[in-house]
């Protein structure tokens, strides 16, 4: 038995895509597993259920989802802590226990990750993972074009929208268009400061009020300080 990984993104929705399709007959019989951290984008969650999930179902696929008991964001409030972009325990709780669990329950196999050729640094050696994408000699441009001939639309770079690995866009729409969960966030940062002491924040050096004050100015070019590319198993593309 083959698991595809699903995250939401452009990379595992191609794989997908080639899979429903019949072009890797050698990851046959597969099925096609999704870890919701509970915390994960509005636009992903759309996008799974607008685009993806009735894809899956034309070709006779349906799409498996398991979860961590609490979400990322739950488990960081009760511990009183902000997001660890070193530990990066988030990952772990939030995906990949979740994955082995259901895994063991249903059957394991060999987990079908989607990792692009663009990417191979993060193909990391594992007797239990295969990257199919990686071994294809498919870059993210290419994952794009087997999303756009398949007849859906690009999803966005999937993720946690409370991800300390945020981008400075990522973290100025979360202040300008969800300020209940900006809210949480300031909780968050106050609670572990109080607890632990020093100075916790979320998102880099900042805290959410010197990201408030940012975000309430029209800024002409946001610079994405944070970097493009996400090191945790999260990111999907």
């Amino acid at each position: 038995m083959f698991w595809l990984s699903y995250g939401g993104g452009v990379n595992s929705t191609a794989l997908a895509i080639l899979l429903c399709g019949g072009k890797l007959p050698q990851y046959e019989p597969w099925r096609i597993l999704f870890a919701d951290t509970g915390n994960e984008k509005d636009e992903t969650y759309a996008y799974i259920e607008e685009h993806f999930k009735p894809y899956l179902a034309k070709y006779g696929w349906e799409l498996e989802v398991c979860k961590p008991p609490e979400t990322v964001l739950e488990r960081w409030e009760r511990l009183s802590v902000t997001g660890s972009r070193m530990l990066r325990s988030c990952t772990v709780q939030g995906k990949i226990y979740p994955i082995a669990a259901h895994l063991a329950k249903h059957g394991d196999g060999l987990q079908l990750i989607g990792i692009d050729a663009g990417e191979e640094h993060r193909a990391k050696a594992d007797p239990r993972k295969a990257y199919p994408l990686v071994d294809l000699g498919i870059d993210r441009t290419g994952c794009g074009e087997i999303i756009v001939a398949a007849g859906l639309p690009i999803p966005e770079k999937s993720g946690c929208w409370c991800c300390p690995y945020a981008r400075v866009g990522e973290v100025l729409t979360l202040l300008r268009n969800h300020p209940c969960r900006a809210d949480r966030i300031a909780a968050l940062e106050e609670a572990a400061t109080a607890k632990h002491g020093g100075h916790r924040t979320q998102f880099r050096d900042r805290t959410i009020a010197e990201w408030r004050e940012r975000a309430s100015q029209a800024d002409l070019f946001i610079e994405d300080d944070f970097g493009s590319d996400m090191p945790c198993d999260c990111y999907d593309g």
